[in-house]
């Protein structure tokens, strides 16, 4: 099922997101979701609170591998800082440069508790610190001067506003949403 996502600066996104203690069938159903929902979106990752769900856990898209779930994530080690560009699913139509980190090293679960480990470089990292930033509370715009998140929010409010009078599937004339141009190729 295709869930609605949520819109910062919606409270949900700045908040940390619980730990997933319970591994099951009401885990797999809202991990599958969170596919579709990413796919509908043309995403490359999504977190578990960009569609409403203070759940810490995330999808991770690779350019050249099928997509992987990642469930109570953290940073371990990260090396050479790069400032790149991103965009969001929860911040439509808005990109900016961020400093991340070229190579990272992850802890995770898979949806049976299972851990892993893994070192990611290039796209792969990039998106990874994005989700487990969302799951953290902190949404990409968190990482800007406050001159620019404060611009940035005045318009995404402004768009809130414009869908909540509006039919959701009511283009806003304001913002080519025909188009997918709104959804980055880096991180969601």
């Amino acid at each position: 099922m295709v869930r609605p996502i949520v819109y910062w600066p919606d409270p949900i996104l700045d908040k940390p997101t619980d730990p997933v203690t319970e591994f099951g069938d009401a885990l797999t159903t809202l991990l599958e979701d969170m596919l579709e929902s990413m796919h509908a979106e043309e995403g490359v990752g999504i977190a578990a609170n960009q569609v409403g769900v203070k759940r810490r856990l995330a999808w991770v898209c690779p350019e050249d591998g099928p997509p992987f779930e990642i469930i109570n994530p953290e940073i371990l080690e990260k090396s050479e800082p790069i400032e790149l560009e991103e965009g969001c699913l929860s911040v439509p139509d808005e990109r900016e440069k961020v400093r991340r980190f070229r190579k990272v090293k992850v802890r995770y679960q898979d949806r049976t508790g299972a851990s892993h480990e893994l070192v990611a470089e290039g796209r792969v990292a990039h998106v990874l610190q994005h989700e487990i930033d969302h799951l953290y509370g902190t949404v990409f715009v968190r990482h800007l001067s406050v001159l620019k998140r404060g611009l940035i929010r005045k318009r995404m409010l402004k768009l809130k506003a414009y869908r909540a009078e509006h039919d959701e599937d009511c283009v806003d004339p304001s913002h080519d949403h025909g188009s997918k141009a709104h959804n980055h190729t880096h991180e969601r």
